[in-house]
């Protein structure tokens, strides 16, 4: 059995470690997707739903590399905060950022869905 560290691009080719340390120095790169879910009666409620390519194999048993992975990062809400998947090729991240943005935000009163371009800055 191969237990090599095998790092791959988003397109699922193997690259070296080199590229891998040049790529995940990119948060352009990393970022699949990013949205933020509100609620516009509540603001108290936030969730951040985060998509990114990982690069290194996830997998663990073999078959296609698992290099993408959907997380929720909330208000200490248990059930999305805990929320996690993961995806060997881009457009199965993509499909799956969007359906967990469909399931967060069933979860919210009166939602507010923004995309966003980076993580928010922390209040001062």
């Amino acid at each position: 059995m191969d237990f090599k560290t095998k790092w791959y691009n988003r397109d699922g080719d193997v690259i070296d470690l080199l590229a891998a340390n040049r790529l995940l120095g990119d948060p352009d790169y990393k970022r699949v997707a990013l949205t933020e879910i509100t609620s516009a009666s509540d603001s108290s409620v936030k969730h951040l739903v985060s998509t990114v390519w990982l690069g290194l194999d996830h997998s663990h048993t073999g078959g296609a590399p698992v290099i993408f992975e959907t997380m929720v990062f909330g208000d200490g809400d248990t059930v999305n905060d805990e929320w996690a998947c993961r995806y060997s090729r881009e457009a199965e991240a993509e499909a799956g950022h969007a359906e967990t943005v469909t399931v967060v935000a069933a979860t919210v009163t009166d939602e507010v869905i923004t995309q966003l371009n980076a993580w928010p800055k922390s209040p001062a």
